[in-house]
């Protein structure tokens, strides 16, 4: 696509297959992304998912992974002001992923201003990925996560690897309802776009030096 014209076309057609549709507009992180998600929103998107570098399967390559995007941390602000100064920050979802890993870093993207996050990495691992990248080589994953091997494909059982996700999202959960007790907050709701309460802590470390 190169125009904000050619974007509202593609989404046209998807409200004419389905008027109903909640449509969601993934994009990278350039650094006009501002405007890509304004442009995104008059072009009838509901849902604006950007993602940010430092994300990525093993599929992705490195190249892609650490040089075509900025890191999340800048693109959530810069996305969640903009929208603010249009006026229109109420009327679109935002949706952050890119090297998410905890529940710090999930409150961290909200609070920059992000409605809500993905994640990608955190979860392969929980279903024992070892990051080797090779999902696409060969027989692809050992761990026979992403493979079409019979052999590798029996490693684990859907239950088991079910679990896993359970349980790591339960931890997730947990977290966040820490993170929002300490701030005396009762719905994660409250967290978005909460930008003063972040402190770098390089900056903390160096005045407690000083």
């Amino acid at each position: 696509m190169y125009s904000v014209e050619d974007h509202k076309k593609h989404i046209d057609w998807i409200k004419v297959i389905n008027p109903r549709a909640l449509v969601s507009v993934k994009v990278s992180t350039p650094t006009d992304v501002d405007m890509v998600a304004v442009g995104s929103y008059y072009a009838g998107a509901h849902i604006i998912h950007i993602d940010g570098s430092y994300g990525g399967t093993g599929a992705a390559p490195d190249i892609a992974k650490k040089n075509i995007a900025m890191p999340i941390e800048y693109a959530i602000p810069k996305v969640h002001q903009f929208l603010q100064d249009e006026g229109v920050r109420d009327h679109l979802t935002l949706i952050a992923s890119g090297g998410i890993r905890t529940a710090w870093d999930i409150a961290k993207a909200i609070a920059l201003g992000a409605d809500g996050v993905v994640i990608g990495t955190a979860e392969m691992v929980a279903l024992e990925c070892i990051r080797c990248a090779a999902c696409e080589s060969g027989r692809g994953c050992p761990r026979g996560i992403a493979t079409t091997d019979p052999e590798l494909t029996n490693l684990y059982g859907l239950e088991y690897a079910s679990q896993r996700l359970i349980n790591l999202f339960h931890s997730f959960a947990v977290q966040l309802q820490e993170i929002l007790w300490r701030f005396g907050m009762r719905h994660v709701g409250q967290l978005v776009g909460r930008s003063d309460l972040l402190t770098h802590r390089d900056y903390t470390r160096l005045k407690t030096e000083d």
